[in-house]
């Protein structure tokens, strides 16, 4: 019987977790901006895969562009793969590139 009434409990406490908080739409404007340009620049497109684990925040410049920072790998005209970290300058409307920097990350 002690082993039935532990069993709600667990589910009780599994479904504790934070809830995810949501993009707002200007913040995922940019951050897809970012990415379609990185997809775009990569010798071997298929094979970009981001780090979602920690995605760093979406920071609004004085100017009003926003930065985003993204960690992604993908795979070279040799077929390594590389981790790397972009850097992106958007628009203030989050749809146009102003600036890229990308850089090994190991």
């Amino acid at each position: 019987m002690k082993k039935l009434s532990l069993l709600p409990m667990m589910f009780a406490l599994a479904a504790c977790g934070k809830p995810a908080v949501a993009e707002n739409p200007l913040d995922a404007a940019a951050r897809r901006t970012c990415m379609d340009t990185i997809a775009a620049r990569a010798t071997n497109s298929k094979s970009i895969s981001y780090d979602t684990d920690a995605p760093s925040p979406v920071t609004h410049g004085a100017n009003g562009q926003l930065e985003v920072s993204l960690k992604f790998s993908a795979k070279n005209e040799m077929n390594i793969a590389s981790t790397m970290q972009a850097r992106c300058v958007v628009s203030s409307d989050g749809k146009t590139l102003a600036g890229i920097t990308v850089k090994d990350s190991r």
